[in-house]
């Protein structure tokens, strides 16, 4: 990461840090049953959570978000949760699911709650937490980004999965032994499929009704589905603006991505979303 990066991602971290001491301070001695505190907040929040395989344009995502007022979005959360996300997914254990996810942003989305703002995050390392999600905020909404694999894979080629050497391998899931996939492309279009079924399953369980699919391609080219994006959630935000965010470059890699070879066997979905 880039020093200018580092320093202004320091800066707010330190920023939010002391603005959300400040603000529980206030609370303190002026709640009226701290003990119903969670079942209001749980019943009452409506939280926006955006599920993906990472790599999909979230970023933009933030920044059309950053047009509204009374939310608070979070893009890189902490505690990132990336090996309890992937324990989730591996365990298919929901009560395990439910108790890492409350551990992790229960307090974030009731600080915020209290102080009048929507909690909002695009950070895909929640998707493996959806179920759970869904099931602990009833009035919890989902946004279900993709992007063409071909894009996808290239993308992690360029950044290391599956070599071992970076950190956020930890926490990534992997295919089965079983299945004998060995190069790097195959298993990260493995990941792309895999991620994308799971996020399908919840869709039609419990995040049916309650998630909008969108193609990053889309939305990078189309103010109008921006727009639908906006609208769905009761956004208020106009075209003018939507568009101004449309044509700034966000999180541009530097490197030139090189088309990756991978079995197109391991990616059935694709044809759903992109008739191929």
């Amino acid at each position: 990461m880039r020093k200018d990066k580092l320093i202004k991602e320091w800066f707010g971290f330190n920023v939010r840090y002391w603005n959300d001491l400040k603000h529980r301070a206030k609370l303190h001695g002026h709640l009226e049953n701290s003990e119903a505190l969670p079942q209001e907040i749980m019943a009452e929040a409506e939280p926006i959570f955006v599920l993906s395989t990472g790599r999909v344009g979230t970023m933009l995502l933030t920044r059309l978000f950053e047009l509204e007022q009374g939310l608070h979005i979070e893009h890189e959360a902490l505690p990132e949760m990336l090996l309890a996300g992937k324990t989730a997914y591996d365990t298919g254990d929901l009560s395990f699911a439910k108790g890492a996810f409350m551990a992790g942003r229960y307090e974030a989305i009731r600080d915020y709650k209290l102080r009048g703002l929507r909690y909002v995050e695009t950070n895909n390392r929640l998707t493996f937490f959806a179920p759970a999600m869904a099931e602990l905020f009833p009035k919890a909404k989902f946004i279900h980004l993709l992007r063409h694999p071909d894009s996808f894979v290239s993308s992690g080629i360029q950044r290391n999965w599956y070599t071992g050497k970076t950190i956020t391998d930890e926490g990534r899931i992997a295919p089965p032994q079983s299945l004998g996939i060995e190069s790097r492309p195959d298993k990260i279009a493995w990941l792309w499929n895999a991620t994308n079924s799971f996020i399908d399953d919840f869709k039609a369980g419990p995040g049916k009704d309650r998630t909008l699919t969108v193609r990053s391609e889309d939305l990078f080219s189309n103010k109008e589905e921006a727009m639908r994006i906006l609208n769905w959630l009761n956004f208020s935000a106009d075209e003018r603006s939507v568009q101004r965010v449309l044509d700034t470059p966000v999180n541009k890699s530097r490197k030139k991505k090189e088309k990756q070879v991978y079995d197109e066997a391991l990616v059935p979905l694709v044809a759903k979303y992109y008739g191929r």
